[in-house]
């Protein structure tokens, strides 16, 4: 019973704080000036406070403190000294990221050095595995525990399973590294839309959770940590559904996706889930990537020509365009979660995702002038 409630308790701390600290980081927000205001690439007509990432951040790392505690109290919740080094190479990266977001919130920093932030970020998160090879035995006996957060292996079709850390330890590094930066970026580049970029992540987490809670074992300990993300961005929600009083900003976005990309990577790499469940901005960013190089502009210049902005300019509401995403997210969600789903149909069903996604934006080319 005790690991019920822990297990239900985490989500609805970071809730509850998130939820509490909100509306006076509006009020603070509005009277230091940190609001971003109208312009020709937003959708907004007013100006709205941009720092309610402060609040998810702080419902996040409360509800995080609160797990550890919550260990003391009963033994199936308590992590092993792998998991505790992960928690705080966590909460480390965390802390660099919401800085140089906040920091690019009031500034507008140059994108170079902000990447090369998100880089050292992920080598953190990476940890003393960046200098120890080992792999260490499990509760079980198998040889799968790393010191740090990395990406060892990953299944796919065909070849079962990829063993990057077999393969080479710097590849695993690499692949970390990427995939990491890669969904901070994704992440933020969905977050144009009231309520898009919490609404995803939140069902991203609880995708995440429901597979750590339902492998075999379970594992009870790694599913607190998209739980708390989950419960964070839902206590958002309240105030950033459309019309929002208040936007996430870059400390919000990068910082959750940096903390998604950890949850996909913890306690066995969920690569599979993560790809399905965010299949649709991924493949956006991918497309934006290859548009924008193609077309002589860099990668990270802002624009209007993202997938939620050209259905916008199709005549869909925000609301719409937010519940297309919504109801993409769960379907590919569930097929990832799902057991009777093959790898294979798994594979199929990403790969028509994104035939479908490139379809559109290919019919749907953004009028050059405004983007």
């Amino acid at each position: 019973m005790l690991t019920i409630f822990a297990i239900a308790g985490i989500p609805l701390v970071a809730f509850t704080i998130t939820t509490i600290l909100v509306p006076p980081l509006i009020r603070l927000a509005r009277q230091e000036g940190w609001v971003a205001h109208p312009g020709p690439r937003h959708v907004h007509r007013e100006p709205t406070p941009v720092v309610g990432g402060l609040a998810i951040i702080a419902g996040l790392v409360g509800a995080l403190v609160m797990s550890i505690g919550v260990e003391t109290l009963d033994p199936v919740l308590r992590r092993s000294p792998f998991e505790h080094l992960r928690i705080g190479l966590l909460l480390l990266g965390i802390a660099l990221v919401a800085l140089i977001s906040f920091l690019d919130d009031l500034y507008d920093l140059p994108a170079l050095p902000r990447l090369g932030v998100h880089i050292v970020a992920a080598l953190i998160a990476v940890g003393p595995y960046a200098w120890d090879h080992t792999l260490y035995s499990d509760a079980l006996g198998h040889p799968t525990e790393a010191r740090g957060i990395i990406l060892t292996a990953f299944n796919f079709p065909f070849v079962n399973q990829i063993h990057l850390h077999n393969l080479s330890p710097w590849l695993a590094i690499a692949a970390t590294v990427f995939w990491i930066v890669g969904i901070q970026n994704m992440v933020n580049w969905i977050d144009g839309l009231d309520g898009l970029a919490a609404g995803v992540t939140c069902i991203a987490g609880m995708a995440l959770a429901i597979h750590t809670l339902t492998l075999d074992p379970p594992q009870l300990t790694v599913s607190l940590l998209p739980l708390a993300l989950s419960g964070a961005c839902a206590a958002f929600l309240l105030y950033n559904t459309h019309p929002a009083r208040i936007f996430m900003g870059d400390v919000g976005a990068m910082t959750i996706g940096y903390t998604l990309g950890i949850c996909a990577i913890i306690g066995g790499a969920k690569l599979a889930t993560a790809l399905l469940v965010m299949g649709v901005p991924l493949v956006d960013m991918a497309w934006l990537i290859l548009s924008r190089t193609l077309h002589g502009r860099s990668a990270a210049q802002a624009g209007r020509d993202h997938l939620h902005h050209r259905l916008l300019d199709l005549g869909l509401s925000q609301r719409q365009v937010v519940g297309c995403y919504y109801g993409l997210s769960i379907t590919f969600g569930a097929i990832g979660l799902f057991d009777f789903f093959t790898p294979l149909f798994k594979l199929i069903a990403l790969l028509v995702l994104a035939g479908s996604i490139f379809t559109v934006l290919l019919l749907l080319q953004p009028d050059r002038k405004r983007s």
